[in-house]
């Protein structure tokens, strides 16, 4: 049997730049030194230890500099912080943009490095609100022909009942024809960011209405918990399609802790520092606010992390694969991120989003 390796060799063989760095004098800019890296830390600086060892943040790597900040609030605070679009260039190589994660580490900073795909990224987003968009005005489409010929019979019935307990129930169908009609109408505008109203608002307004929601539902198996950081600032979007948002989430949630003699669904609020995405016009914004929906189901199937939000992916019997994508299209038209942690017994489906309108130069 193989002996376990211990912590540094573990680090050693990590695929991604880890970079450890002392700080010296607080007050003095660039007073951050390497004292040790990773073999692909070497290989990625092109350059041994012994040779980069002393070596000011700022002076490895054209770029680097930029995390000046966030090394010495780590230094200062002990707090961990990520961030992503850190554009670094090594010498003799191409640029490229990385994403961070900043800690503690013995009487030193660690630094760990991964690169992003954010061109990537962003146009697989877009197809894939577009793509969702698209469905929508289609189901719109094939929706109301029917819906208009279920009014329809429903008013023909009327006319020939007097029975005031029948004449309650063709009063409920033309009712549910209605309120299917006007959700209709909402899926074929669905790719219009003309009709959203973005604002300032708290987020907790809506986090309370999606839990009464799903609290008065048949739901009794399943204990809600909302845990809310009051301080947090409000944050800026469209309350109803955020309100969508949270819904979706937890209905994957109750639909995840189903069969459980007690499922846990906990929603909560913290405030997340170091994570910025940058606008249409490459400045950088943060992210603070998040949303965290956290259940004890059996988890994501395996073979799905990577596909989760993609339109009509789904390992339900009956799902529809919908869900996920369209909190994928509103938080990524917010200018927002969406993430998730899945093990069996503990899943976390987390929503950043920006207190400020980050596209404020559009006119």
């Amino acid at each position: 049997m193989r002996e376990p390796k211990n912590t540094m060799a573990m680090i050693e063989d990590l695929p991604d730049p880890v970079l450890v760095f002392e700080a010296g004098d607080l007050t003095l800019p660039g007073d951050l030194t390497l004292q040790w890296l990773n073999r692909a830390g070497e290989n990625w600086l092109r350059g041994g230890f012994s040779k980069l060892k002393g070596t000011v943040l700022a002076e490895l790597a054209p770029g680097l500099g930029a995390l000046e900040r966030a090394i010495s609030t780590c230094a200062m605070s002990g707090e961990t912080l990520r961030g992503r679009d850190i554009h670094i260039h090594i010498i003799g190589g191409a640029g490229a943009d990385w994403s961070y994660l900043v800690f503690p580490s013995g009487t030193g900073v660690a630094l760990v490095l991964s690169p992003q795909q954010k061109r990537g990224a962003t146009e697989n987003e877009e197809q894939q609100g577009q793509a969702i968009s698209m469905l929508g005005r289609m189901l719109a489409h094939e929706l109301k022909n029917p819906l208009a010929g279920i009014y329809g019979a429903a008013q023909l019935l009327e006319t020939g009942l007097s029975d005031k307990a029948d004449l309650e129930i063709t009063d409920l169908i033309k009712s549910e024809v209605g309120r299917i009609g006007r959700l209709a109408d909402k899926m074929e505008s669905f790719g219009d960011s003309a009709d959203a109203n973005f604002e300032q608002f708290n987020i907790h307004t809506v986090l309370r209405k999606a839990y009464l929601l799903f609290q008065n539902a048949d739901n009794r198996n399943i204990k809600f918990t909302e845990i809310y950081d009051p301080s947090l600032p409000d944050v800026y979007g469209d309350a109803d399609q955020l309100m969508q948002v949270v819904i979706n989430l937890l209905a994957n949630a109750v639909d995840a802790v189903q069969g459980r003699n007690t499922g846990h669904i906990d929603i909560q609020t913290v405030y997340r520092a170091g994570i910025h995405k940058r606008d249409r016009f490459g400045e950088r914004y943060v992210l603070p606010v998040e949303i965290r929906v956290t259940d004890n189901g059996e988890g994501i199937a395996p073979g799905l992390e990577n596909r989760i939000f993609q339109p009509f992916v789904t390992a339900k019997a009956n799902g529809h694969g919908l869900g996920l994508a369209l909190v994928s299209k509103i938080t990524h038209e917010h200018g927002g991120l969406v993430e998730f942690t899945s093990v069996p017994g503990k899943t976390v489906f987390s929503v950043l989003l920006p207190t400020k309108n980050h596209n404020r130069k559009q006119r």
